[in-house]
């Protein structure tokens, strides 16, 4: 069990990036069909409209303020405005590390003092003082439920975005075309068009490739240094420990990693797939939304070090 409930959280994170590229699939899968495939953001279709319409209507206010009728300004704006509301939600994940990293060494004196000790009674009491210390430290299944609550926000960008361009093609008025019609373009990139529309110009296909090529190598490089985070984090952790002495991972851990890893990797591939396959809007949308990303696991790492020790503190008071 002791091996479960230190894995618990790797898991969690897994089965939110699965639900991702599930969500990403379906979406690249669905009929091509225009009137199925990007339906108007004009009326209730369907219970993830709960989460399109908020998006849309902060583009909305936007467009009609600070980003003067335009567009591609409107989704960068709206796409910083949505990630700090969310910032929250990466504070209280980024805390769970914290407090991973923090339990660890006692954690792992819990498993040297029953290493090798596979009696009923020692199996029974390892899993009891595991329980105790992830209670003491305040880690439980629902603060790993966090990643979870970011997934409607997800959902409802990438609807949104999608469904901009079939609004924009409605005959008449609307809430969104009196907004944005004819200021669709930003640095030369019309972000209502895809490359499979015949309007598209060898300009605009490669525009859209190049725009692809960014979201892919901002969504890696924000992986790689995310590992080289937690690495760094691993090795100070354990720096007061001789390293004969530092636990190894077990077959099951290696394997938790590869297939975390594959996962992350095969992300930032359909996410450069569907900027291909999508409106541009959609690209810009995940390049804003990488970059700030990055710099905002930046900030939290370098608050770390102050969090770290007040989550310390906390803990030694509630002993």
């Amino acid at each position: 069990m002791h091996k479960i409930r230190k894995d618990y959280y790797k898991y969690i994170l897994i089965l939110v990036i699965a639900v991702g590229l599930s969500v990403l699939v379906g979406c690249a899968n669905r009929n091509t069909n225009e009137a199925e495939l990007y339906k108007p953001l004009i009326g209730f279709t369907g219970f993830w409209d709960i989460f399109v319409y908020p998006i849309a209507g902060i583009m909305w206010l936007m467009g009609k303020s600070v980003a003067f009728g335009n567009y591609g300004v409107a989704i960068i704006l709206t796409t910083l405005i949505v990630r700090t509301i969310a910032w929250p939600i990466y504070a209280k994940t980024n805390d769970m590390s914290l407090k991973m990293q923090l339990m660890q060494p006692e954690l792992d004196k819990i498993q040297q003092r029953y290493a090798g000790k596979d009696d009923q009674q020692s199996k029974q009491r390892m899993s009891m003082e595991t329980m105790q210390l992830y209670k003491k430290y305040g880690i439980g299944v629902s603060s790993c439920l966090m990643p979870f609550i970011q997934m409607p926000i997800f959902i409802g960008f990438f609807n949104a975005v999608s469904r901009m361009p079939a609004t924009f093609a409605l005959e008449g008025s609307n809430w969104l075309k009196d907004i944005f019609a004819g200021h669709t373009t930003l640095f030369g990139i019309n972000l209502t068009i895809q490359i499979s529309d015949e309007a598209a110009t060898s300009g605009d296909k490669w525009a859209i490739y190049i725009l692809a090529g960014l979201v892919g190598i901002t969504q890696v490089a924000s992986i790689l240094l995310s590992q080289l985070r937690q690495k760094k984090q691993k090795q100070k952790s354990q720096s007061s420990i001789p390293e004969y002495r530092r636990p190894q991972q077990t077959d099951q851990q290696k394997q938790t990693t590869l297939m975390m890893n594959i996962m992350l990797y095969g992300m930032a591939v359909m996410m450069v797939f569907l900027v291909i396959r999508r409106p541009a809007g959609l690209g810009l949308y995940w390049l804003v939304g990488n970059i700030y990303s990055a710099l905002q696991a930046q900030l939290g790492a370098m608050q770390s070090e102050k969090r770290l020790e007040k989550l310390r503190k906390k803990t030694e008071r509630g002993m």
